[in-house]
């Protein structure tokens, strides 16, 4: 989703003068999903080759009219001059302008808005790339395997049966799944 933010200012003096003043900006969105546990990479880039080397930050929350809010990481476009914490890192090559945001081991508590900016010169140039992410709880495999050994019932046939639930403590959790057998006898 892009969104493009202009607004376009006029003023007329007594004598006639007009003064006229553009701002323009645009802000790229977008919503990144992933697992707790995995690393997960929130992109952004610009034209290195056209600009160079720039400044840029990464910050949690919208992106202020300066700066990046609550930063978590910031590079002067050639190395990583500060951050919050060794699980934000920059893995791609500065030098072309990938200055995407790897997040290690994320959690719940990373899930959020977050902002790139990057410091173009010149007035109202910045690029700004926002990004939300969501934070999924571990997706963990659920099996089951139901074994049983025959007790003497006369020959009689398994037309049902029950399984019922409980969490790690032995606590009764209310879900059963009840499934019946049913035998079908054709003549040929």
């Amino acid at each position: 989703m892009i969104g493009t933010i202009s607004s376009y200012f006029t003023w007329i003096s007594p004598y006639c003068r007009q003064i006229s003043l553009f701002f323009s900006g645009s802000v790229r969105a977008q919503n990144v999903k992933a697992t707790v546990g995995v690393d997960v990479t929130l992109s952004c880039k610009y034209d290195a080759q056209y600009y160079g080397r720039l400044a840029v930050c990464w910050g949690r929350g919208a992106i202020p009219n300066s700066g990046c809010a609550n930063q978590v990481i910031k590079s002067d476009g050639t190395s990583v001059t500060n951050r919050l914490s060794e699980r934000y890192v920059l893995m791609g090559d500065l030098s072309k302008g990938d200055v995407s945001l790897t997040i290690r081991q994320v959690q719940e508590d990373d899930s959020g808005m977050y902002g790139c900016r990057v410091d173009i010169p010149g007035w109202f140039n910045d690029h700004k790339h926002q990004l939300t992410l969501t934070v999924v709880p571990e997706v963990k495999e659920r099996t089951i395997t139901v074994r049983w050994t025959s007790v003497f019932d006369g020959g009689s046939p398994i037309t049902s049966y029950r399984i019922d639930f409980k969490n790690k403590l032995g606590k009764q959790v209310n879900k059963s799944i009840l499934h019946r057998f049913w035998t079908f006898i054709s003549s040929l």
